[in-house]
């Protein structure tokens, strides 16, 4: 990475990239879909669904996007509430990660596509302190890869985007640090793969989340 100032703050993705949340997505999604009489999605299906919020994931879920209407979308969201947070689990090493991080006084932030209550609720429950601030969409918000909720993170903290570090593992999460001017690394770990983020212009792809410290030590030098 060329960008050398300080790590202030590192904004993470959420959905694959701190936490596995694909098999509750897929719940969610199947009992959308179940209830009104659609054909239901595969994991795999559901995976590359994932990425620019619940609205997109709901129209490419359908048979047709044509087929979106607000009740259905809010009963997804009723179903987010009722089956979230059953099988997902933070990804191996994020968590000893994140202790790092606040130990040496970086701060921490979740930067989401997924609803506003919702994206607290799984910060509140999986991570608590070790994340710092957490920014989802509210209706009518524009999400990634518009640089809206990076940028409001990044006025949270009072820091400029040169401060921060953006971790994601989806080609909307290598759009939104881009729109943002973030530096960002990508986390092949998640549902995209390194070939697949390399491919989308990411030209710093990490293998596990302790690799974050070393990015982190790095640009402290």
């Amino acid at each position: 990475m060329e960008e050398k100032k300080p790590v202030k703050a590192v904004l993470f993705d959420l959905d694959g990239t701190l936490l596995d949340t694909l098999p509750d997505l897929v719940r969610v999604t199947n009992a959308t879909l179940r209830g009104a009489g659609y054909p239901e999605r595969t994991v795999e299906e559901v995976k590359w669904m994932i990425g620019n919020g619940s609205v997109n994931l709901l129209k490419r879920a359908l048979p047709s996007p044509d087929l979106f209407t607000d009740e259905l979308f809010q009963e997804m969201l009723r179903n987010y509430l009722r089956y979230q947070n059953k099988k997902t689990k933070a990804f191996p090493g994020m968590k000893k990660t994140l202790r790092a991080l606040k130990k040496s006084g970086i701060r921490t932030a979740i930067v989401t596509n997924k609803p506003y209550e919702a994206a607290g609720e799984v910060a509140r429950k999986y991570f608590g302190e070790l994340i710092d601030f957490t920014i989802g969409i509210r209706t009518g918000e524009a999400v990634k890869p518009d640089p809206y909720t990076t940028l409001e993170a990044i006025r949270h903290f009072g820091l400029t985007p040169e401060d921060c570090l953006y971790v994601g593992d989806s080609d909307t999460d290598v759009e939104t640090a881009k729109n943002a001017g973030v530096p960002y690394a990508g986390a092949a770990w998640g549902y995209r793969g390194e070939a697949f983020l390399r491919e989308h212009g990411a030209g710093n792809v990490m293998e596990k989340p302790e690799e974050i410290l070393e990015i982190v030590a790095k640009r402290g030098e």
